[in-house]
């Protein structure tokens, strides 16, 4: 299956869509996988799990493709923060079977996520929203979704372990909608950085990135 969608967002970012549908053995045939990248994946037992860091994977080599430049895969650091291999552009991949989905900005730290609207978002709503955010969302499963997404992509842009993320970022509450942008910060070493979150809902899915 070819990307869902592949999208130049402005003339230093795209981002992709990839519906999984390819056979695991497909998958592996036709990803490229750096060294690290190859480990990884072989170190992962449920076949599920595999096409989609392989999907992922397949995401950013599909861009490099679209750009017309050459791909040599990626490594993650001690954060599990991925990097390109011979390359300072910065990525950021995610996925939610049976979609997977990728990242690339040539100057700016970036973060993606894509969830699909499930009850378990409601159980654990209080350990990860802000009273305010709570407040906000209530039951609603397409909010909160996007408050989940939203702060996995700036927990992802910033790269660190250590972010918490009721104490550490703030979506502003906002009105659902198929896509939007919507006011974000991120607290990092008592500095406050502010962060346009876009938002879209594609195939019962919702995807957040930022940069």
């Amino acid at each position: 299956m070819p990307a869902v969608k592949l999208e130049k967002i402005n003339s230093n970012a795209y981002w992709c869509l990839w519906e999984i549908t390819e056979s695991l053995d497909q998958l592996e045939r036709n990803t490229y996988l750096s060294p690290q990248g190859l480990d990884e994946v072989s170190n992962i037992s449920h076949p599920t799990r595999k096409r989609e860091s392989l999907a992922s994977r397949r995401c950013l080599q599909e861009i490099f493709k679209e750009m017309g430049k050459p791909y040599y895969g990626i490594y993650k650091d001690i954060h599990n923060k991925p990097h390109l291999v011979n390359n300072d552009y910065h990525i950021s991949i995610s996925h939610s079977f049976p979609y997977a989905v990728g990242i690339l900005h040539k100057k700016l730290p970036v973060g993606i996520d894509i969830e699909k609207p499930v009850e378990k978002l409601s159980v654990v709503s209080s350990r990860f929203l802000r009273p305010e955010e709570f407040e906000d969302a209530g039951n609603d499963l397409r909010k909160l979704c996007v408050y989940w997404t939203g702060k996995e992509a700036i927990f992802k842009l910033n790269g660190h372990r250590s972010m918490n993320f009721q104490d550490n970022i703030r979506i502003h509450p906002f009105v659902i909608r198929k896509r939007d942008v919507i006011r974000s910060e991120m607290l990092v070493s008592n500095t406050l950085v502010k962060i346009a979150l876009n938002y879209r809902e594609l195939h019962g899915h919702y995807i957040s990135f930022c940069f």
